[in-house]
């Protein structure tokens, strides 16, 4: 929290610099020094404008990459998705285009954080959301959805190839490596497609789903057709 107070106290600063600058341009264009000398300031000050444009863009950049992006993951967030699924849920439903969702769950992590501590818990979770994000289609949207619970946005794709993709990337999950070796962590994962439903409906379906993968064995999927 600290780091993002400086960041927006900056942000701030570097606000009031852009207006600073623009007024001293005002006031440059209605005084009576000599032209040169007036060359020289607007030379300056049209410089320092453009540092300062430039650190204001950094800045809430940064801020704004806080509010979508999960701090320990690096995945999307929670609140980001379901913005993004809502948008595309109304995408497909008005271009009747093709819309898939997966829902994964960590199996048995509570076992491995027992085991390990939950600072390498958190690094398994973080190297389980860099794996969804490399092994998943560019334009996917991989988000944690909480605790060890990940899910992905799959647009423009039907439940069969939305399969191949999650299974590439539960493959890849398997093979990494956590605290000693590949497989101490794997996944479970429900895969569903749009059918037309509301938000609520749509997410409880991936989720019962989910439910009924954990309940049967780890490492598997269940797909479910609209």
């Amino acid at each position: 929290m600290k780091g993002i107070r400086e960041i927006e106290y900056k942000a701030k600063m570097h606000v009031l610099f852009l207006l600073l600058s623009v007024l001293l341009v005002i006031l440059l264009m209605y005084s009576d020094i000599g032209q040169s000398k007036k060359m020289l300031w607007t030379v300056g000050i049209v410089a320092f404008f453009v540092f300062c444009l430039f650190q204001t863009y950094r800045c809430f950049s940064y801020l704004f990459q806080n509010l979508i992006i999960d701090e320990l993951t690096k995945v999307y967030n929670y609140r980001y998705f379901i913005i993004r699924l809502q948008e595309e849920m109304d995408r497909a439903r008005r271009y009747k285009r093709p819309l898939a969702m997966a829902f994964i769950d960590c199996d048995n992590f509570k076992s491995y954080n027992d085991k390990y501590g939950h600072l390498e818990g958190n690094i398994a979770l973080e190297k389980v959301g860099r794996a969804l994000k490399k092994n998943t289609r560019a334009y996917d949207i991989v988000a944690r959805f909480g605790g060890d619970e990940f899910a992905v946005i799959l647009p423009e794709i039907d439940i069969s190839s939305a399969r191949v993709v999650m299974n590439r990337a539960s493959a890849a999950i398997e093979s990494t490596v956590y605290k000693t070796r590949p497989g101490e962590v794997t996944i479970s994962v429900s895969l569903i497609n749009y059918g037309g439903e509301d938000i609520n409906t749509f997410l409880e379906r991936a989720d019962v789903l989910l439910y009924r993968a954990k309940r049967n064995k780890k490492k598997r999927m269940i797909e479910q057709r609209a």
